[in-house]
């Protein structure tokens, strides 16, 4: 049986594995621009984010500003990004995005109304860029907190939000957020590493894979969740 989850010691846990383990992109530099940490965040969603940052260096170079891609023509950004797909869809939103804005938004209820951002690139954007103390939810952190909570983790979109956003620490939430994307990314994957995890003595996952009528998913009998469409963030 599983020690009861508690918000510090996994909070202390993570930035203490973070401190070896955090992944390094030009996105992530210090000083990077509202802009551009928008840029990689907007990329993000549905590729990799390898794939973002064998493109990114050359993108920011070639339009360093949203009047850069005012200026361009479609097919040149589409161009820059074509080895990410999707190339003509996103080239038509920045264009969207730069035809109306001359700097982006700061607060999240309007940059999350922008074309094809939504609230997770919306809320990356702001915490990463400027400090704001902000959850950044994807399917990847509902899976953590799912396995550390099990039950206890709530089903309604709503309060997960707000169990996530009071998780955020005051301090330096963009750390946080990026520990949790990246830990996310390298250890609770689809298929953990729960022999690199430093919350498995108080995670609910961890302690139900060992009981009979469970299986390796964490649910009755093996049973899946039901599948339901959700904006993915590849990381």
């Amino acid at each position: 049986m599983s020690r009861p989850f508690n918000a510090t010691s996994f909070t202390q846990g993570l930035l203490r594995w973070a401190r070896r383990n955090l992944r390094e992109f030009p996105w992530r530099e210090e000083g990077r621009s509202l802009y551009e940490v928008f840029v990689a965040e907007f990329f993000m969603t549905q590729t990799p984010a390898q794939n973002v940052a064998a493109v990114y260096p050359h993108f920011i170079s070639k339009f360093p500003t949203l009047s850069d891609i005012r200026s361009a023509s479609l097919e040149e950004i589409a161009t820059a990004i074509e080895p990410l797909g999707l190339q003509n869809r996103r080239a038509r939103a920045l264009k969207a995005i730069a035809s109306k804005w001359d700097e982006l938004p700061t607060a999240m209820d309007r940059l999350v109304d922008l074309d094809r951002v939504g609230p997770y690139v919306a809320s990356a954007t702001l915490c990463l860029a400027l400090g704001q103390r902000l959850a950044t939810v994807d399917r990847n952190v509902r899976r953590i907190y799912r396995r550390l909570l099990g039950k206890d983790w709530p089903t309604s979109v709503a309060a997960q939000m707000e169990f996530a956003t009071l998780m955020v620490p005051r301090r330096d939430p963009g750390k946080f957020n990026m520990a949790l994307l990246d830990f996310g990314a390298l250890v609770c994957k689809k298929v953990p590493l729960c022999h690199r995890c430093f919350a498995s003595e108080y995670c609910e996952y961890f302690s139900a894979r060992g009981r009979p009528g469970r299986s390796a998913t964490g649910r009755p009998g093996g049973q899946a969740r039901p599948r339901r469409r959700e904006t993915r963030h590849d990381v």
